[in-house]
């Protein structure tokens, strides 16, 4: 049985779905006559690259043309489809990619066509070749004889040098719209006398990410194992998809700060042998549904997850890497209660450690590397802030004060910056968050204004270089 996608492969520029520019282009060449020697086809996969050039080049030696259009009909058209036409050459460049090859290509390339009127040659995934097979193709693009066209497919066209591309006409290919895919299966779907539920449409032609080959290959893939009448829960079950209860479940859990639930429920997708990129994108998919819906709370767990998406790609130890990473995002949103409540014990021990403190208790308790330590964390969290993050933020903090405490971070800014104080005590919790991420434990942070007058600046200033010994004038009574 032939592939759907083979079957239902566009032999007409009207039967080729959306790229409505790329068919106005063409139809428009082929009635002036005006055809350039060589294209570069740029685009992602399954967008109608090959197929838009085989258009052409049975369009190019059709012997009965309707129009610009090929007939499909002839001797030359029917051999073109079948790949056995001598003057249209496809070569797939991911497979030969070596000099041999194209040096191949430019001892036929000045001959006389054998069948036809135009000598064609589709070069596949051109960016693949080497070096050396590019600058052999050059000399072939410099001169061109007047009855050969060049027309290179690439997924990757900024790996083309720009001495190719200058010497040819770029055409970009962009990805089919979701409707123009799901009309295209509804077509696909009345010839195979397959009945199918436009949620399952739907979610065929989202996950063909705007190829429309490869929405045809999922439709085959669903028919052969659920039958011809096809529902949502069938396509989402032959993808491997979680169901749609089990995201909301795991995005709940998130927002209340759950973790025993999120990690329970993150082992028994992957030990229910789904995809585990596969689960992180359809949780990224349903937290930007919500996102657009309002649910805005959502928005500041769309970056971790995306470096969690990243992170597992090349590991083996994915199901480590997604814990570690649900387990910071966690930590980010701890439950309020559960940080009110550390703020308030803080505070509690901090009144009553004062009051039991003497002079002699009052001396710093923490060791060298501890302070070394502290140090160190604050200039991490303000390199990131100057690099990465809120400048303003950055800029406030310059101000102040920063010291860091077992149980806590104090920003103490002077009585004359006022602004700045505002400004920080504004997004503590955005220092907050930043400091649980970076550091994997949370500490509250304290915002205070020093209220002690410029004299008392000075005093500090001189018990920090002589200590107590010393007199101030005009003291004594």
């Amino acid at each position: 049985m032939q592939a759907l996608y083979r079957k239902y492969r566009p032999k007409l520029f009207s039967e080729v779905v959306g790229q409505n520019h790329v068919k106005t282009l063409f139809l428009n060449s082929l009635k002036n006559g005006e055809i350039s020697h060589a294209y570069i086809f740029a685009g992602p996969r399954g967008t109608g690259k090959t197929t838009v050039a085989r258009i052409l080049a049975k369009s190019l030696n059709c012997e009965n043309k309707d129009g610009v259009e090929p007939c499909n009909k002839c001797s030359t058209c029917q051999a073109i489809d079948n790949g056995s036409f001598m003057d249209v050459l496809e070569i797939d460049a991911a497979s030969n990619r070596g000099i041999d090859e194209i040096r191949k290509i430019r001892e036929t390339v000045g001959y006389h066509a054998a069948q036809g009127n135009y000598k064609v040659y589709i070069i596949d995934e051109v960016h693949m070749l080497t070096k050396e097979a590019f600058n052999a193709l050059l000399k072939t693009l410099e001169e061109p004889p007047s009855n050969v066209v060049f027309i290179l497919a690439t997924t990757n066209p900024e790996k083309i040098p720009q001495t190719i591309i200058s010497r040819c006409q770029v055409i970009d290919f962009k990805n089919i719209t979701i409707e123009d895919i799901i009309k295209r299966l509804e077509f696909v779907c009345e010839k195979e006398n397959i009945k199918i539920s436009q949620e399952a449409l739907y979610e065929i032609a989202k996950r063909a990410n705007g190829g429309m080959r490869d929405a045809l290959t999922i439709l085959e893939q669903v028919a052969k194992s659920s039958g011809k009448n096809i529902t949502i829960k069938d396509v989402r079950e032959t993808l491997g998809l979680i169901p749609i209860e089990v995201i909301n479940e795991i995005i709940d859990s998130i927002k209340i700060g759950n973790i025993k639930k999120t990690t329970e429920a993150i082992e028994k997708v992957y030990f229910s042998g789904k995809d585990p990129e596969v689960f992180l994108m359809q949780l990224l998919e349903e937290m930007i549904s919500k996102i657009e819906s309002g649910d805005y709370e959502l928005i500041e767990f769309l970056k971790p997850l995306s470096e969690i998406l990243k992170d597992i790609r090349y590991s083996e130890e994915k199901l480590i890497l997604i814990k570690l990473g649900f387990l910071s995002i966690m930590k980010i949103k701890l439950p309020q209660e559960n940080t009110n409540k550390n703020v308030e014990k803080t505070k509690e021990n901090k009144l009553v450690s004062e009051s039991k403190l003497n002079d002699k208790d009052l001396e710093p308790t923490q060791n060298v590397e501890d302070k070394e330590k502290n140090i160190e964390n604050i200039s991490k969290i303000m390199e990131y802030l100057k690099l990465h993050g809120d400048l303003s933020l950055y800029v406030g903090l310059s101000f102040s004060k920063i010291e860091e405490h077992p149980d806590r971070v104090t920003i103490t800014f002077p009585p004359e910056k006022k602004i700045q104080y505002e400004l920080v005590k504004s997004k503590i919790q955005e220092l907050e968050k930043l400091y649980t991420s970076k550091f994997g434990i949370f500490k509250p942070f304290e915002v205070v204004i020093k209220e002690n007058s410029k004299e008392d600046d000075v005093l500090n200033k001189l018990k920090s270089l002589f200590g107590n010994n010393f007199i101030v004038e005009g003291d004594k009574e």
